[in-house]
C-alpha cells in the first residue's frame, strides 16, 4: 500500500485481520468530523465476524472514535510514515487540540505480532498506542512540531 488515504469512516480507516506480509508506505488518516456527537457506535453495530471494535474497554467520553490502524490476529506488518489525525469534536470544536484530547488512542493492536511502525505521527489524541485495550504510549512524552511522532515503534515477534 503506497501513499494510501482512509478518512471519516465510522469504526476505522484501515484494519488488518489475520493479515500477514504488509507494507504500508505514507498512509493518512482522520476521524470522522462528527464524533463524538454522536460517537463511533451510531448509527451502525459493530459486527462481530468482521472484527468490528467495540469499545467496551473505554473509560472516558472521546474513547469510542474511528481507529486510525488496527491489528487482530496480524504479524509481519511494516508502515513507514503514517499520519492519524483528529481535528474536530462534534464537526467544529478544536478546542480539544490544545489538549490533544479530541480522542483518547489512534492505533490499536490485538493479538497481534511482529509490527513495525517507522514514523508514526498524531494529531487530536491522548494516546498514540493501545494494546490489548491498555493506552501505552501517551502523545506527551512524543511531542515534536505540529504533531507527535514515534521514530520507531516495535511490536517485536516473541523470542
Amino acid at each position: 500500500m503506497y501513499g494510501t488515504a482512509s478518512e471519516h469512516s465510522v469504526f476505522y480507516d484501515y484494519q488488518f485481520t489475520n493479515a500477514k506480509n504488509v507494507f504500508m508506505g505514507h498512509i493518512q488518516h482522520e476521524t470522522a468530523y462528527y464524533q463524538g456527537n454522536p460517537n463511533a457506535l451510531l448509527p451502525f453495530t459493530p459486527q462481530a465476524n468482521w472484527h468490528d471494535p467495540t469499545f467496551e474497554d473505554c473509560v472516558q467520553a472521546n474513547c469510542a472514535r474511528t481507529w486510525a490502524l488496527r491489528f487482530i490476529n496480524s504479524s509481519q506488518i511494516f508502515m513507514y510514515a503514517g499520519g492519524a489525525y483528529n481535528f474536530f469534536e462534534n464537526w467544529n470544536t478544536q478546542a480539544c487540540l490544545g489538549t490533544e484530547s479530541c480522542q483518547e488512542r489512534m492505533v490499536d493492536f490485538r493479538n497481534s505480532t511482529d509490527i513495525y511502525l517507522w514514523a508514526m505521527s498524531t494529531k487530536g489524541s491522548q494516546f498514540m498506542v493501545s494494546y490489548e485495550g491498555t493506552s501505552i504510549v501517551p502523545y506527551s512524552v512524543n511531542r515534536a512540531n505540529f504533531c507527535e511522532t514515534i521514530a520507531l515503534f516495535e511490536l517485536a515477534k516473541d523470542q
